[in-house]
C-alpha cells in the first residue's frame, strides 16, 4: 500500500513538473512572439524612375519597425493584371515585373493589418516611345527642309521677278523710242528721274517711259534700288507739286493785282469821294458809340464799386454784401478797432476772399 502511494505521489509530481515546463514554454514564446509584431512597413524602391519599361524587373527593399519583425509571411499587392509583384522568401525584399502592356500599376505591401506605403508607376513602351519620337523627329526636319527649300524657291523666283531701276545722272536727255538716234523723240528726261529697267542694249538702256519703251544712253543713267527709286519718285512728286502750287499763286497774285487795278481805273472820282465820305460819317458813329459804351460802362463800375479791402496780392474791391460777410467771419472778440478783423483778410488773395464768400457765405 505505502508503495502505491509512492507511486502515485511521484507521478503527481512529473505531471506537475511537465506542465510548468509546457506553461514556461509557452509563455517564452508568447513573449519572442509578441516581441516581433509588425507594426509598419516601408516599401522602398531601388531605382529612380517614375515611367517604368515594360517587359522589366524592378527590385523594392522591405523594411518592418520593429527591425526583428519578419515579413515573410507579408502579402504583396498591385492593381495591374499584366503585371507581378512578388515578395522574396526573405521577406526583405520584392519585385516588379511589368509584363508587355502599357498603363499605370499601385504597389503596396501587407501584413496583417498593417499596410506599408503605396506606390503608383507608368509603365511605357521606351523603344515605341523612342521610335516614334525619332519618326516624329525626322518629319520635322523633312518638313523643315522642304520649308526652306520653298523658301529658297520663292526667294530666287522673287529675285528673278524684281523689278530694276535706273535714275538719270544727266539732264535734259533725249527719250527714244528706238536704241538709235534716227527714230523718233519721246520726251526728255530730267537729273534725277528714275525709270523701270527692261533690259540693256548695246550701249542703250530699254526703259519704261509713260507706259512704253523708251531707250536712253546708258552713259546717262545709273541703276539703283526699288526704294531708292520709290524715293526719288516721291521728292520729284513733291517738288512738282511744290512748282505747280508756286505758279498757281503767282498766277492767281497777277490776276488779282490786275483786277484791283481795272476797278481802280475805272472808278471815278466822284465814286471815290462818295466812298470816302461815307467811310468817314461810319468811322465817327463808331467812335461814338465807343465813347458811349465807355461812359456807360464806367457809369455801371462807379454803382457797382464797394468798400475796398487790402489783400495779400493787393487793394480789391467788394460788394457791401461781401464785405460785410468778411467782417462778420474774421471778426474776434477783444477786437478794438473796427479794421482789426482786415488783419486776416491782409493775409489772403482776392480769389481766396472771394472763394470764402463763396463756400462759407454763398454770395
Amino acid at each position: 500500500m505505502n508503495d502505491n502511494n509512492g507511486g502515485i505521489l511521484k507521478i503527481l509530481i512529473i505531471v506537475f513538473a511537465v506542465l510548468d515546463a509546457i506553461v514556461l514554454i509557452g509563455g517564452g514564446i508568447y513573449l519572442l512572439t509578441a516581441s516581433k509584431s509588425v507594426e509598419s512597413i516601408q516599401l522602398t524602391p531601388a531605382f529612380t524612375e517614375t515611367e517604368l519599361n515594360i517587359n522589366s524587373e524592378y527590385t523594392f527593399s522591405l523594411e518592418a519597425a520593429p527591425g526583428k519583425a519578419s515579413l515573410k509571411k507579408a502579402e504583396a499587392s498591385c492593381d495591374n493584371m499584366n503585371v507581378a509583384f512578388e515578395i522574396s522568401k526573405d521577406g526583405e525584399s520584392a519585385t516588379l515585373y511589368t509584363g508587355g502592356a502599357e498603363g499605370t500599376v499601385t504597389v503596396y505591401v501587407e501584413y496583417k493589418d498593417v499596410q506599408s506605403n503605396v506606390l503608383t508607376y507608368q509603365i511605357v513602351d521606351a523603344a515605341a516611345r523612342a521610335a516614334e519620337e525619332a519618326a516624329a523627329e525626322a518629319a520635322a526636319a523633312e518638313a523643315e527642309a522642304a520649308a526652306a527649300a520653298e523658301a529658297e524657291a520663292a526667294a530666287a523666283e522673287e529675285a528673278a521677278n524684281a523689278k530694276m531701276y535706273v535714275m538719270m545722272t544727266g539732264d535734259n536727255v533725249n527719250v527714244r523710242s528706238q536704241n538709235n538716234t534716227d527714230c523718233d523723240i519721246l520726251g526728255k528726261a530730267k537729273k534725277g528721274q528714275t525709270f523701270e529697267k527692261v533690259e540693256t542694249v548695246d550701249d542703250w538702256t530699254h526703259i519704261m517711259y509713260n507706259g512704253q519703251d523708251g531707250y536712253i544712253k546708258s552713259e546717262y543713267l545709273k541703276e539703283v534700288t526699288e526704294e531708292e527709286a520709290m524715293s526719288a519718285q516721291s521728292q520729284t512728286t513733291t517738288e512738282t507739286k511744290k512748282e505747280e502750287t508756286k505758279t498757281e499763286e503767282t498766277k492767281t497774285e497777277e490776276t488779282k493785282t490786275e483786277e484791283t487795278k481795272t476797278e481802280e481805273t475805272t472808278q471815278s472820282d466822284e465814286e471815290k469821294a462818295k466812298a470816302a465820305e461815307a467811310a468817314a460819317a461810319e468811322a465817327a458813329q463808331k467812335a461814338a458809340e465807343e465813347l458811349a459804351a465807355q461812359q456807360a460802362a464806367l457809369a455801371a463800375a462807379a454803382a457797382a464799386a464797394g468798400p475796398t479791402i487790402e489783400c495779400a496780392d493787393g487793394t480789391h474791391t467788394f460788394t457791401q454784401a461781401q464785405y460785410n460777410f468778411l467782417k462778420g467771419f474774421w471778426w474776434r472778440e477783444g477786437q478794438t478797432s473796427e479794421d482789426d478783423w482786415k488783419v486776416y483778410a491782409h493775409k489772403h488773395t482776392y480769389a481766396e476772399c472771394i472763394q470764402i464768400c463763396q463756400i462759407e457765405g454763398g454770395l
